[in-house]
């Protein structure tokens, strides 16, 4: 799946800011291709996402957005849920990939387990006699099931790979995926998403960008709502401009934890 963004420019509704969150970006993302966005908090990274995904459309008009030389406002390339799998195999390998294999162990049901139900929506006009079925069933549902950030994000990285599985996925968009887990989960997630390629386009957008960006095809570097750089990592580096010192302060920050965390 392509992507060419032509003076897209974006300001969230309701905002009181006078400054957009982006201003007249140009980029163009090749079928296939791997990038990596980086920048400081509030640079727009993460708005280029939400308009590619359409959450939102630009300021700037949808026409100005090209989905496989389309607009995006005929193109729908919503995410959608994975079809239901009870293939016990698929579940365990992509509990595998998305490092979420501990995450089931731990839980009183294991994969059976119901993290979420919807039943705020549910929870209304029930008999209100406590011994009645339904109340009960309710008082059950209302038991939240606790995990810790960086075990919801690992089952949400094997979601996706189950739609690895299941679907004909040309599109993957990776927003800050690894913010609540550790160095070795972070680059064990990102090795293996890499992996699962095959032709997709991803777009990932972290903080802790090291060994992703010397492996991507396309790295944007962000700053105020605009790109101010864009090339390979080499390229990048070559130039001694914002991407080059955001690297070396990263470099400098995780020396202390070996090679593998961070190149």
């Amino acid at each position: 799946m392509s992507f060419e963004l032509r003076d897209v420019s974006f300001s969230y509704p309701g905002s009181q800011s006078t400054k957009p969150a982006l201003s007249n970006i140009n980029l163009s993302i090749k079928p296939g291709q791997m990038v990596v966005i980086v920048g400081l908090n509030g640079s727009g990274k993460s708005t280029i996402l939400k308009l590619l995904s359409r959450f939102y459309d630009p300021t700037s008009g949808p026409e100005s957005i090209l989905v496989d030389g389309i607009p995006i406002s005929r193109e729908n390339i919503g995410l959608g849920y994975a079809e239901r799998v009870n293939d016990a195999e698929i579940i365990d390998r992509v509990a595998h990939k998305g490092g979420a294999s501990h995450c089931l162990k731990k839980l009183e049901h294991g994969k059976e387990t119901r993290l979420s139900t919807g039943n705020e929506a549910y929870g209304y006009n029930l008999p209100d006699h406590p011994d009645h079925p339904l109340q009960i069933e309710q008082e059950n549902l209302q038991k939240n099931i606790e995990l810790s950030g960086g075990e919801t994000q690992r089952i949400v990285a094997a979601r996706t790979f189950m739609r690895f599985e299941t679907g004909n996925v040309r599109f993957v968009a990776v927003d800050e995926p690894t913010s609540a887990l550790d160095s070795e989960g972070e680059f064990s997630l990102f090795d293996n998403l890499i992996q699962a390629r095959e032709g997709k386009t991803m777009i990932f957008v972290t903080h802790r960008f090291g060994h992703l960006t010397k492996r991507a095809d396309l790295v944007v570097c962000m700053k105020d709502g605009t790109i101010v750089e864009a090339g390979t990592h080499e390229e990048l580096m070559v130039k001694e401009g914002e991407y080059a010192m955001l690297y070396n302060i990263q470099a400098s920050a995780f020396l202390m934890m070996g090679p593998r965390d961070f190149g």
